[in-house]
Parts: C-alpha cells; structure tokens; sequence
C-alpha cells in the first residue's frame, strides 16, 4: 500500500523540532471512503469537538485489515461494505499520547440498507453523527473544520490526504 504522508507535530503547528517520544505504542487502523448508491460518502461528524472525520478505527486483537474495516463500517455506518480499491496508509507520530498510528484506506462500497450506527460510548460521549455528503463536500468540511483538541488537529490533516487521494483514484468530483 502507498504511503501518502506521515505526520508529526510540527506538521500541525504544535512544535517548530521533530521530536519521536519513545517508546510508542503501536496503534493500526483501518478507514474507509464508503459510497452508498448515490454516490455519496460516509462521513462522521464529531460535535463535542466540531470536526469531520471518516469512519474508521484500531484494529481488535485477532483482526486483520479487512476485518476491522468490515466491523468499523457496520458499527459508524450501520452499514455492510464491499471493499474495492487500495487509497493508500498515512503514518501519525503522536508525541503527547506516544502513539504510532499506522492508517490503512480504501475506497468501499454499501452493501444491502444502510441502518444504524452502533457507537461505543466514547463516540456516544463526543457526539458523533453520520452524515452522507459528496466527496467534494467532505473536502469543503474537513478543510474548513478548526479542530482545537490535540486528536482532532491529526485526524484533520490525514483524513484531508486520504479524500483527496480517493477522489483521485475514484475520479469523482
């Protein structure tokens, strides 16, 4: 899978060095651009902390990629998905929670009706709420989002790379 950026603090305004805390803890997880029949994407709105973010999340012991991806969609989605195509993994080094955070994206597609979410609590607690927008009005959101908290500042500038690169690959506008 293509690497398409990796991430520090410095690359969200937090730090003028390069500084890698160690040890990290590794953390994977699995994102996807998900297309329902309109041509719309999944996106989740995180209003404790007003940001945009794709749906998505670590892995569970056991799980490969694909797995996790499949059980992420179903519980932020409520929906089954049909992966189709690599976007590509972005690298987050998140010094003040010393985590490496590996990203693995693809572009997917619904399968069968859309329910709903089933959020833990913690995505309970910061608000999150599905929406379905265009690619392009994914961009326009998560370019315009001004997230304060330290999370929302790296999943901002990954998120923003991932869609820009699907749209790319999908050749949507």
């Amino acid at each position: 899978m293509k690497l398409l950026l990796e991430l520090n603090e410095t690359d969200i305004g937090l730090s003028e060095n390069e500084s890698f805390t160690l040890p990290y803890k590794l953390r994977k997880a699995a994102r996807a651009i998900i297309f329902n029949e309109k041509g719309e994407i999944a996106l989740l709105y995180v209003s404790k902390d007003n940001y945009h973010k794709l749906p998505g999340g670590g892995f569970e012991v056991g799980e490969d990629v694909t797995s996790a991806l499949k059980r992420e969609a179903l519980e932020e989605v409520g929906s089954h998905i049909d992966i189709a195509d690599e976007v590509g993994m972005t690298i987050e080094y998140r010094n003040q929670e010393s985590c490496l955070q590996i990203s693995y994206c693809f572009l997917a597609k619904v399968v069968g009706e859309i329910g709903e979410p089933n959020f833990d609590s913690g995505e309970i607690a910061d608000g999150f709420q599905p929406l379905w927008v265009s690619i392009d009005e994914a961009v326009s959101l998560l370019t315009n989002d001004k997230p304060e908290i330290y999370t929302g500042k790296f999943i901002q500038k990954r998120d923003l790379t991932l869609l820009k690169e699907a749209k790319r690959i999908a050749k949507v506008s």
